[in-house]
């Protein structure tokens, strides 16, 4: 299985169970979730001003995918999502700052 960040916008935060069901179907599974609130768009996507901004770290099998995605495009309640594949180990290893000194001229 590989890992994926799945970010959505939905009208309602119920659509979220809706989709951890629909990801379940095709045996895939949520890590972790992140909301981050209502926001507004910049302009109207399908006459809604608002959504609800979702992320989601998964895992899938890559062949399920393309079905996956399918479904979204017809779901009448996900307004826009993007899915990447993702390094989930990334998150969880500590970045390191290099400090760089200013050349004093």
């Amino acid at each position: 299985m590989n890992t994926y960040e799945f970010t959505f916008l939905v009208s309602e935060t119920e659509a979220t169970k809706k989709l951890e069901k629909a990801l379940e179907s095709f045996k895939g599974k949520k890590l972790d979730e992140t909301s981050w609130g209502k926001r507004l768009f910049a302009y109207p996507i399908n006459k809604k001003t608002d959504a609800h901004y979702f992320t989601w770290n998964i895992h899938i099998e890559p062949s399920d995918i393309a079905e996956f995605k399918k479904k979204l495009q017809y779901d009448k309640l996900v307004i826009r999502y993007l899915l990447m594949e993702k390094d989930y180990t990334q998150k969880q290893k500590k970045s390191k700052v290099k400090k760089i000194d200013a050349k004093k001229e």
